[in-house]
């Protein structure tokens, strides 16, 4: 799992997204674990084409809301997003 500097930007260089679906959901779990600071547990990310999909628990709204929005941050909302992450 790849874990993001405070100051590094995630997405790259480029405007342009030109990640595989793996290496994408690699990047995403990296930055979502670095954003809800390690609150979700057995976070997964599957990414298609066209969609995101976040899978984990969580104990608090809060941390599903972070990790939400990291992937927002990421990829610019251009991709259906589908939390399941479960809080309980």
């Amino acid at each position: 799992m790849m874990t993001f500097d405070s100051g590094m930007d995630p997405r790259g260089s480029g405007s342009g997204h030109d990640w595989n679906t793996e290496s994408l959901a690699e990047q995403l779990e990296g930055y979502i674990e670095q954003r809800a600071s390690g609150r979700i547990r057995d976070l997964h990310v599957v990414c298609s084409a066209d969609s995101i999909v976040l899978q984990g628990r969580s104990r608090t709204y809060h941390a599903k809301q972070l990790a939400q929005q990291a992937v927002l941050d990421l990829t610019d909302g251009h991709q259906v997003l589908s939390n399941e992450i479960v809080v309980s």
